[in-house]
């Protein structure tokens, strides 16, 4: 799906009016508030941005940014730094205030089940957000200003996620809480000598994790290595 949007929306691009964007606000060195004033202040930034578009035009390219500011935050939900991560401790430092909705999340996810349910919602969707990752990265590529454009709404989305949180996060957090957990299979999953399944089992892509010595969880990547959820 995403592929196919990314080949259509590339056509449209050069009827597309855009603005540039300058440097990443959370930078150090960077005013946090004055790029959220200047850039961010519009309800429907995709529109602002890109006024040529029609009406499905945007709702798809508005689509592929709520997926990838989700894909960004799902990174911190694990113990992972995204760039969400940077906005939150850019405001605190500056002492301005951070959505409570959001901060009660970053909460919950530091705690079971909570956290189990984020760490398997991040395995099982890996190769969507891979995807849809890929699929901003090459549209982003087709025009320098073009670009630039998506690279600024989407950093205004970050931001104003934090500070008010979105309406797209917050349904998909709603469907992350309501994952009932698949039980452990006892004849297809092997218990290894530091619990949990044993490593075959434990492919990031596959939706499993294991426990190691110290209670951690990881996933067996691609190439073979241990990749550990930091707690």
């Amino acid at each position: 799906m995403f592929r196919l949007f990314v080949l259509w929306i590339a056509t449209i691009w050069p009827a597309a009016y855009v603005f540039a964007a300058g440097a990443s606000p959370w930078e150090p060195g960077q005013d946090l508030e004055q790029f959220y004033t200047q850039n961010c202040s519009e309800p429907n930034l995709e529109k602002h941005f890109f006024p040529s578009l029609n009406t499905q035009q945007l709702a798809m390219l508005t689509k592929l940014m709520s997926e990838v500011l989700w894909a960004d935050l799902s990174e911190d939900l694990v113990g992972r730094e995204g760039a969400s991560t940077q906005v939150v401790a850019r405001l605190r430092a500056l002492d301005h205030p951070v959505a409570p909705a959001f901060s009660s999340m970053l909460q919950q996810a530091a705690k079971e089940p909570m956290r189990t349910k984020y760490v398997y919602a991040y395995n099982t969707n890996v190769n969507q957000r891979n995807n849809v990752i890929e699929a901003f990265e090459k549209l982003g590529k087709s025009d320098a200003q073009f670009g630039a454009a998506m690279l600024t709404v989407l950093e205004c989305r970050i931001i104003r996620n934090v500070k008010n949180m979105d309406p797209f996060v917050a349904s998909r957090v709603e469907q992350v809480k309501a994952i009932k957990l698949p039980k452990a299979s006892t004849s297809s999953a092997k218990a290894s000598s530091v619990g949990g399944y044993s490593e075959p089992d434990c492919s990031c892509g596959g939706g499993n994790f294991c426990y190691g010595p110290r209670g951690g969880h990881y996933c067996i990547t691609s190439g073979g290595k241990k990749a550990y959820v930091k707690h």
